[in-house]
């Protein structure tokens, strides 16, 4: 998270699971902590700043497990994502070039629910 404020609040519902001492915490920029970290993920969630679904893309695909899964948070953006697109909004242009690189990713099998803003469902083969 890049949000200092929430670390805390954060960590006190994590230290009250059984699974507390299990979860690490990392504040700051994903595109500069993910690449540095060594593991593998079963399970990525993926709602951020849209601007950079391609590049959280990008950066955690080779980090995902076979059978893996990444939920994809606000994949329909509120319908903007079948309007026509307006030139300036970066974040609906962001978001149809993440749900095309799922799409065409030949690793992956995607389904998207369209439950209020839409939630993508991705599993490594």
């Amino acid at each position: 998270d890049v949000n200092e404020e929430l670390f805390d609040f954060q960590r006190k519902y994590f230290d009250k699971s059984v699974y507390g001492n299990q979860i690490t915490q990392h504040l700051g920029d994903a595109l500069n902590i993910i690449p540095e970290l060594d593991v593998m993920f079963d399970l990525i969630f993926i709602d951020a700043d849209k601007d950079n679904y391609p590049n959280y893309y990008n950066i955690i695909v080779d980090k995902l497990n076979s059978g893996g899964v990444i939920l994809s948070d606000n994949v329909l953006w509120s319908g903007k994502v079948i309007e026509s697109l307006d030139a300036k909004d970066t974040s609906t242009k962001a978001l149809l070039e993440y749900n095309s690189l799922l799409k065409e990713d030949p690793r992956l099998d995607t389904v998207i629910l369209p439950i209020r803003d839409g939630l993508t469902i991705s599993r490594k083969r």
